[in-house]
């Protein structure tokens, strides 16, 4: 008899076996998965080389809440974090998003200067 693949966010303890779980808060998994060790939505993987073993048996400490403003899709890691236009961050290690702003005065000098604005993005750090 076949047994059909766990879908995503679910997980079966052992290959082949035909009970699947549910991955546990915060987790998500991949079709087939036999561990949960990928955040759900809305959360990143703050430590991409840890063991996929002590994700699962500690989600929380693995997986944090998005940042305000970015976006998290399923299987988000810090470094990957969507940083939508209007926003800036240090580094890809910084989970702190800041809000773009405009440069005072008036024309082009009042213009908002960020990296990935439509306008210029040659005038901050992503």
């Amino acid at each position: 008899v076949a047994c059909d693949e766990c879908v995503g966010g679910k997980y079966a303890a052992n290959a082949g076996q035909s009970l699947c779980n549910l991955c546990p808060h915060p987790l998500s998994s991949v079709s087939g998965s036999t561990i949960c060790s990928i955040c759900m939505d809305d959360y990143y993987l703050r430590n991409t080389s840890a063991d996929p073993g002590d994700i699962f048996k500690s989600p929380t400490e693995y997986c944090k809440p998005c940042p305000p403003n970015a976006f998290c899709p399923t299987n988000t890691t810090l470094e990957t974090l969507v940083v939508p236009q209007g926003y800036w961050r240090a580094s890809s290690s910084s989970a702190a998003l800041t809000e773009c702003r405009s440069f005072g005065g008036d024309g082009e000098a009042g213009k908002t200067r960020c990296a990935g604005s439509e306008l210029d993005a040659g005038f901050a750090s992503r």
